[in-house]
Formats: C-alpha cells, structure tokens, sequence
C-alpha cells in the first residue's frame, strides 16, 4: 500500500528541521548505532520509524530518482530519493555513521 503524499512530507520537515538545528545536526554526527538513530529521530518527528545504518558506498552511489539533496551547516550531506517503484528515503552521511530512514508503512 503507497504512503500518501502527506505522510512522505514528514521526511521533507526532517530535512528543515535539521538545517536549521544545529544541536540536532550534532545528535545525529554523535550516532553510531541504530538504536541511538531511532531515539534521535523519534524525538523530532515520532511518524519517521524506517531507518537502517547504510554503508558508505550505498549512501554515495548515484540515486536512481534524486528527489533533493544538499548539506547541512555542519556537513552533514543528505539526499531525498525515490526507490524505483517505492518509498521516499532520506540518507545521510554523518560523522560517525550513515543512515536511511523512510516512513515504515512503505
């Protein structure tokens, strides 16, 4: 079952709140683990509960179908892409891990 357009918004209003956060910009390069993901990213936006530490390699590979993507103040590079025939994803690259997350009813 597709998730609705408004529902994949919550992934864009990550991404703003992010950049303009600068402690949750270092949250997030603080994490190493899964675990750690899922208590940062509840504690701004509890509809976001797909996530997955990625490798580097998959985090930087050319996305099929780029949606946005950009930096954040303290390099933290993200991207918004379409999985072929699926879900929104964000990805980023952090200091210590990289990270998928995505709305889990995909």
């Amino acid at each position: 079952m597709p998730v609705p357009a408004e529902a994949e918004l919550a992934l864009s209003r990550f991404v703003e709140t992010i950049c303009s956060n600068s402690l949750a910009q270092d949250h997030l390069n603080d994490v190493e683990d899964l675990e750690k993901l899922r208590v940062v990213v509840q504690s701004f936006d509890s509809s976001l509960t797909g996530s997955a530490l990625i490798p580097l390699e998959q985090a930087t590979r050319p996305p099929k179908i780029l949606v946005d993507s950009g930096v954040t103040d303290k390099a933290i590079p993200w991207r918004l892409l379409r999985c072929t025939g699926g879900p929104l994803v964000l990805q980023l690259i952090c200091k210590k891990a990289n990270f998928a997350i995505w709305i889990e009813s995909c």
